[in-house]
């Protein structure tokens, strides 16, 4: 499985990562997740150098990590510091560590080339640093299934009439105008729904019932699996900045070939205080993804198979495909890319 590594991948919700030991399997390879004395975070390859247990069944000793096989101790840094089995280190028995950054709620891992790990690579997701006036909740589910697949169903939302009832716009099957756009590598699929019955998830966040509106949605993808999704609705002619807004993250990160991480949060900007409004956007958010998507998309996996290109099934392909299609190229591009430059790298490193 090739995976685009010089990218930044959602590793934990940032109040996930605590001076517990926490593992994750990210782009197949196991990673071990904690906090330093500092607050600072931290993430290491959860493989002793030694016999390669895993050492998130270690334990914290101040900032060092210690395997819980056999006692050899690593900095965060990756450095081994300590074995009690001899005066010296072993040769080789450091470890690798990740580049992570701090952000918009998130851990973000850089599984690549540590030298090219630039912050200024993360997408700019800036709604989600609104602090007052605005409401900010998370959630997570582990999908069996390829993390594209994923990115599929999200860059096409006409699955929404079909899938997710508290997420349906009234009348709006065939009075959407949809448009897709890709700029510099960016991916917009935007939904347009004038004049249409309101979601109920809208018109709970709007505190109104049966609202006649004009509804959007505009899904915004950066490779390889950050998507940022605006919902929202006015009232017939009217301005979003006048309606309601809710907006959501979505991150999605490889596990394996048929397993995703997905991350997401969501931020509204109405009846921030109520509680049983949050509540509620938290039940039904994780009900149309644990119980609608997720089963579903699996069930796709499954009919695909493992480790084969969809393309090769020659699938039929409709007019909301194409913000999909575009992704799935770009991905691509950037993929081959970073192969093709790999072998370059190692004999400029052999020299």
């Amino acid at each position: 499985m090739e995976y685009l590594r010089n990218a930044w991948y959602a590793a934990a919700a940032e109040s996930d990562v605590t001076r517990s030991l926490r593992r994750r399997i990210i782009l197949d390879e196991p990673v071990v997740l904690f906090r330093r004395e500092d607050g600072s975070p931290a993430a290491l390859a959860d493989r002793c150098a030694h016999r390669f247990a895993p050492l998130s069944r270690g334990a914290l000793h101040g900032d060092q990590l210690q395997c819980g096989y056999h006692g050899l101790r690593y900095d965060a840094q990756g450095n081994c510091v300590h074995n009690p089995h001899g005066p010296q280190i072993p040769a080789h028995a450091g470890i690798r560590a990740y580049p992570l950054l701090a952000r918009y709620g998130f851990i973000w891992i850089w599984p690549g080339d540590p030298a090219r790990a630039d912050p200024r690579l993360l997408p700019d997701l800036s709604p989600f640093d609104r602090g007052e006036g605005w409401r900010v909740q998370h959630g997570y589910l582990g999908i069996r299934a390829h993390y594209q697949l994923i990115i599929d169903n999200l860059l096409d939302l006409s699955h929404v009439d079909y899938l997710h009832p508290a997420f349906t716009t009234g009348g709006a099957i065939g009075n959407t105008r949809h448009e897709v756009i890709e700029t510099d590598g960016v991916v917009h699929s935007n939904r347009w729904k004038p004049n249409c019955t309101v979601s109920p998830l809208l018109t709970r966040c709007w505190g109104r019932i049966h609202v006649i509106g004009d509804a959007r949605s505009r899904m915004r993808w950066h490779a390889p699996g950050t998507l940022f999704l605006d919902i929202g609705a006015t009232e017939p002619g009217g301005e979003p900045r006048d309606g309601v807004t809710l907006s959501f993250l979505h991150l999605l990160t490889p596990e394996t070939a048929t397993r995703t991480h997905y991350f997401w949060a969501a931020i509204r900007n109405r009846a921030v205080d109520d509680v049983e409004l949050t509540n509620w956007i938290q039940a039904t958010t994780e009900r149309a993804f644990a119980d609608e998507d997720e089963p579903m998309i699996e069930a796709q996996q499954e009919n695909i198979g493992p480790g084969v290109d969809i393309a090769s099934l020659r699938p039929v392909y409709l007019s909301p495909d194409l913000a999909p299609a575009k992704a799935r190229r770009i991905l691509a591009r950037l993929i081959e890319a970073e192969r093709a430059a790999a072998p370059a790298v190692r004999s400029a490193a052999r020299a």
